[in-house]
């Protein structure tokens, strides 16, 4: 039997725990690219943060910061555009690499953008393998391995039925199981 804090070290996946530090480096399936037939984006929580998954209108997928840094607003309800997600409060547009792309009134303010060109929303790296979306939450995205190309998923030859549950409540680990 594990003692408190030895099981504390191996069940917290949050940013900057040892387990945490260690699962990001992996990727992990987050969402089936069926779920965005009828919709654009899924709020994700994902090793303890709470993120939003979206697919913008010209189909690249954009993992973002749940909420949009300008009021906290939730971008899980925000607006999809061609090449973003843009916050239902404001208006801020936000890319699929974390950059601000538009202010409505700000632009007008201050053409030059000095202010979006500081504004930044947590992104992390994401792929499509398989019928799956894929995340890679470690230290540098632009670094990030390629995704395996396990042949389960990467086979054109082969049918894939891909079943969404819905969500329970338990641990990485319980999940497993």
């Amino acid at each position: 039997m594990l003692d408190a804090d030895r099981n504390r070290m191996l069940m917290e996946v949050g940013a900057g725990t040892p387990m945490g530090e260690v699962m990001r480096r992996y990727w992990h399936p987050i969402a089936a690219e069926t779920e965005f037939s009828d919709k654009n984006t899924k709020p994700v929580r994902l090793l303890g943060e709470n993120l939003v998954l979206y697919k913008d209108l010209s189909g690249t997928y954009g993992l973002l910061d749940r909420h949009c840094p300008h009021r906290r607003a939730d971008l899980s309800y925000g607006y999809v555009e061609q090449h973003g997600l843009r916050c239902n409060y404001h208006g801020w547009l936000f890319g699929e690499n974390g950059a601000c792309l538009a202010q409505p009134y700000e632009d007008v303010e201050d053409p030059s953008g000095k202010l979006r060109k500081t504004i930044h929303v947590k992104n992390y790296r994401v792929a499509l393998r398989g019928g799956l979306v894929w995340a890679y939450m470690g230290p540098d995205p632009a670094k990030a391995p390629l995704l395996p190309r396990w042949d389960v998923l990467a086979r054109d030859d082969a049918k894939r039925n891909i079943i969404v549950l819905p969500i329970h409540n338990c641990n990485w680990l319980q999940i497993q199981e």
